[in-house]
């Protein structure tokens, strides 16, 4: 596709928040925590920001031709404790529970005229209106870090959003994702030129195929809206690094995408050496696509050693981290485009990908934005085990062909926890039979090698007597 058919981000963006905005983000109850188990003493829910921001072509621009009028002209210094310049107290919580509409409880804003706080909707409106977040070349980012390496940690070294885990003193999750944020890399959100845009729909986390649930996890989008670049100050026991990747980075036509293979033995009997041994014959190895982003850090943490002189790796963003940034991105589609409810194509429908999967040039221009649902599903490196799941998995095939074809529809369903459910339930019936008939293919094999060797050796001796 050409660069000239590419749709414009930053209305697809406004688009996006706003709709973000007035949406009724769709919540799950966090799992019962069990007496007793290794994690009775934890929180099982966690909440992570989307932080966006929009770069000017060439450098900030002059107050005079383009100050915000919900931030200041040149950015604040950083506060001593987190939302202190909102003048919020440390162990405050910031207004209410995700915004659903024009009367969302917002952070304080000075306006003309009037005391009262403008809604995050007339925010969204005045920041996108300005000339300079419209002029040639401006550039919407999302920040990105990379997790310390740690061995206590099981997404150490992964791609991720920053957030963690809420404290018992936290009041709700957006409170759980600004301190957070404070906490990882030095972002106040509770500053004037933040806007809380809303929440995305609460993801389950979960472990062994999909058969455990382990938390839930809660997506809060915020925008700054300074032409001035924030300043991540990470902490380098938990962040590596730090990265503003563009938003044409994640779609097309510049994204680029790869595989991110994983041992499935490891999950299955993580244990027992010699049954991984086994198993990793038997189902080989889980792929999941991810998309390969550019590792130019704008912030590292003191533990990271000194950058290389030849160009770092791609970055990989997979998994759960890929996920929420697939449902930032549905939203930016339009809703005449949306995809279809009788729609159950996988990555064939989202741009990048129109290279290495099948897909019509339709499909891809009217779809510029949004993947499937069936996007982040891993596949086998044994095609037969890919054909099990596939005829294993009417059930998940039949969800994706009926769940609402826009954000936001019916969200006191959990469709994308209905999905991954039966497709990994599909996955672990097919790895069952994968196992059986391989079993079955090497006892026969034995059989008949035992067979063989027995017949020759029974010539032989009738030879022998013959003779």
């Amino acid at each position: 596709m050409a660069a000239a058919a590419t749709p414009s981000s930053i209305p697809a963006l406004k688009r996006a928040l706003l709709q973000i905005h007035h949406s009724h983000p769709r919540l799950i109850a966090a799992p019962p925590v069990v007496p007793g188990s290794p994690a009775s003493g934890a929180s099982r829910r966690a909440s992570v920001a989307i932080i966006i921001r929009l770069r000017p072509a060439g450098g900030s621009p002059s107050p005079t031709a383009s100050g915000s009028p919900t931030s200041t002209a040149a950015p604040s210094p950083a506060p001593a404790s987190p939302f202190a310049s909102a003048g919020l107290p440390l162990h405050a919580s910031p207004p209410g529970s995700p915004p659903t509409g024009a009367h969302s409880a917002s952070i304080p804003l000075p306006t003309s005229g009037s005391l009262a706080p403008k809604s995050i909707a007339d925010q969204l409106d005045d920041f996108f209106s300005q000339k300079w977040v419209h002029a040639p070349g401006t550039t919407a980012e999302i920040l990105y870090i990379k997790r310390a390496t740690r061995s206590t940690d099981k997404w150490s070294g992964h791609v991720a959003f920053p957030g963690g885990r809420q404290e018992p003193e936290d009041e709700d999750g957006r409170y759980t994702a600004m301190r957070e944020s404070w906490e990882e890399v030095g972002l106040d959100l509770a500053e004037k030129e933040w806007i809380p845009v809303g929440a995305l729909d609460d993801r389950e986390i979960t472990t062994s195929l999909g058969k455990r649930l382990l938390m839930i996890l809660s997506c809060y989008v915020f925008l700054h809206t300074s032409p001035h670049a924030p300043i991540p100050e990470l902490q380098e026991s938990e962040v590596a690094s730090a990265h503003w990747v563009p938003l044409e980075q994640l779609t097309a036509p510049q994204a680029k995408v790869g595989v991110v293979s994983i041992d499935i033995s490891t999950r299955l009997a993580p244990r027992n050496a010699l049954a991984r041994i086994f198993l990793k014959a038997l189902v080989g190895s889980m792929n999941f696509k991810c998309i390969l982003l550019p590792n130019h850090p704008v912030a590292l943490g003191l533990h990271t050693p000194v950058l290389p002189s030849h160009p770092l790796p791609d970055l990989k963003l997979w998994g759960l981290t890929l996920g929420m940034t697939l449902d930032l991105l549905t939203h930016m589609n339009p809703a005449s485009s949306a995809l279809s409810s009788g729609d159950s194509t996988d990555l064939s429908t989202y741009p990048h990908l129109a290279s290495t999967l099948p897909g019509t040039q339709q499909e891809i221009e009217e779809h510029p934005f949004a993947p499937s649902a069936a996007s982040i599903f891993p596949r086998f490196s044994y095609p037969d085990i890919n054909l099990l799941i596939y005829v294993f998995g009417f059930r998940y095939r039949r969800i994706l062909r009926y769940r609402p074809s826009a954000p936001g529809e019916n969200a006191r369903v959990n469709w994308a926890g209905m999905t991954l459910g039966s497709y990994y339930s599909a996955v672990r019936r097919a790895l069952v039979v994968a196992v059986v008939l391989r079993g079955c293919a090497a006892l026969g094999a034995v059989a008949y090698v035992l067979t063989l060797v027995r017949r020759k050796v029974k010539a032989r001796i009738v030879g022998k007597v013959l003779s």
